[in-house]
């Protein structure tokens, strides 16, 4: 299957809370992208997401450990093509959240099956469902 992996789920996975302590769906969210890692299922990143998620990780890490982990997940994750026309038609996604459409539109050009998110609400009449982690994990773990 073709996921793509929302930013708030490779945060989970990226940086700590606060307190030091880890995210609380960090297991999970892992356990995902070891499927994708391994070539279980496909991993996609939306383009915007990968600023987020690097900005976040280097709070908590030095600029080296941040590079190193922006070329893993690129190692393993595609980026699909969106542009300006992508960003343009947002509002055809039927999302109120201007974010979550352009993860919308990266899942529609990826071809994604499911987006992976913490934020299934906001995705809920969408084109293509979306599934938390876990959800995610109890369903498809052992679907190629």
């Amino acid at each position: 299957m073709r996921l793509l992996i929302d930013a708030n789920v490779l945060l989970d996975c990226l940086i700590l809370e606060a307190s030091g302590l880890p995210r609380t769906g960090q297991q999970a969210s892992n356990r995902v992208l070891g499927l994708c890692d391994t070539r279980m299922h496909e991993g996609l990143v939306a383009w915007h997401t990968l600023p987020i998620i690097a900005y976040y990780h280097g709070r908590q890490h030095s600029k080296e450990e941040t590079a190193d982990m922006m070329d893993m997940l690129l190692g393993f994750l595609e980026v699909p093509n969106v542009g300006h026309t992508d960003a343009t038609r947002w509002r055809e996604h039927g999302m109120s959240d201007f974010e979550d459409a352009l993860q919308m539109a990266a899942a529609i050009s990826g071809m994604a099956d499911i987006i992976i998110t913490r934020n299934i609400a906001d995705f809920s009449d969408c084109l293509i469902p979306a599934m938390t982690p876990e959800s995610f994990l109890t369903t498809y773990s052992q679907v190629k």
